[in-house]
């Protein structure tokens, strides 16, 4: 079961936002693995890896969090996500 849940709309194409995405998590030597349908990533913070799945529909990217640290809330992890993929 997902440890968090969440919807965070965009606007573009979904090959800009994953080529966005996969430039992000390479930059943070993280691994991305999909494409604009749906796929898998995982990335390593000072508190502890954090892993989980997307999938897009429309203008939309739904996000499962399987794995992160204890003291990171899914708040910071979505916020964080939003900067990268809509700054």
């Amino acid at each position: 079961m997902p440890k968090c849940n969440f919807t965070i709309p965009f606007s573009g194409s979904p090959e800009a936002l994953i080529e966005k995405a996969r430039k992000a998590i390479g930059e943070a030597k993280g691994n991305f693995s999909g494409d604009t349908g749906s796929g898998f990533f995982s990335l390593s913070t000072p508190l502890g890896p954090v892993n989980g799945s997307y999938n897009i529909s429309e203008s939309a990217i739904h996000v499962e969090i399987d794995n992160k640290p204890v003291f990171v809330g899914c708040g910071k992890i979505e916020n964080e996500l939003q900067k990268y993929l809509n700054g």
